[in-house]
């Protein structure tokens, strides 16, 4: 009986590493896939109108002749550059197909969490180049701030609701803007956080878990055996 129960306890964790491992991989092709799709359209010659965007838009290279809104900043929690904590700046601009939502980079958060960032205005006709990413999107606890207030500090970029706190009409992806853009800040954004060939890295690591528990197993049972 305690053989049994110590065969289906190790078949559990084999089977729970050896999923573990399996998951890993498929990230890992995910991030591939993204990885070859970012270069593939880095490459290509920038859109600079809108409707002429293909039904997938993400990953292109735009460049966009408009108007930011300096009166509506979006500042998005929780950035971090070399260790310390910022913000992401996010600027309404006005082109003369639609608004859309432009990343302009990272902004220093100052020493206490009720003061906010000083915040540059980009007045006039600019223009911006960047390629078209999703909006980022982490845990929410809560919203630090009212949405009458500006800058509005918010933990994730929710485009359905900053949509209707704009009271404009928002794409469903975002801007982020090159960093030889004259207006743009800082640049640490990253269109793949976490590489292939870590995935690949962990996989192999859940598998060696699992072949080394097996080996264990069996290595038990012979013993019991004699």
């Amino acid at each position: 009986m305690q053989k049994i129960a110590f065969v289906v306890f190790t078949f559990v964790i084999v089977a729970m590493l050896g999923k573990l491992g399996f998951w890993q991989l498929s990230r890992g092709a995910e991030k591939l896939k993204l990885q070859q799709q970012v270069e593939e359209t880095a490459e290509s010659t920038a859109i600079s109108d809108l409707t002429l965007l293909p039904t997938a838009p993400l990953w292109h290279r735009v460049s966009l002749v408009g108007v930011f809104d300096n009166s509506r900043p979006i500042l998005l929690d929780n950035q971090l550059n070399n260790g310390r904590v910022g913000y992401h700046l996010y600027l309404p601009f006005r082109t003369q197909e639609r608004w859309l939502l432009v990343n302009l980079g990272w902004l220093a958060a100052p020493p206490y969490r009720e003061m906010l960032p000083v915040i540059p205005d980009v007045h006039g006709e600019q223009t911006i180049t960047g390629i078209i990413a999703p909006a980022s999107s982490l845990l929410t606890l809560k919203q630090e701030v009212a949405p009458t207030q500006w800058p509005l500090r918010v933990q994730n970029i929710e485009l359905t609701e900053l949509a209707t706190v704009l009271d404009r009409n928002l794409p469903t992806w975002v801007i982020q803007i090159s960093a030889t853009n004259p207006v743009a800040l800082k640049q640490n954004w990253q269109p793949v956080v976490m590489k292939a060939d870590k995935h690949y890295g962990y996989a192999m690591q859940w598998f060696v878990m699992a072949f080394a528990v097996l080996g264990m197993a069996g290595w038990w049972l012979l013993r019991e055996s004699d």
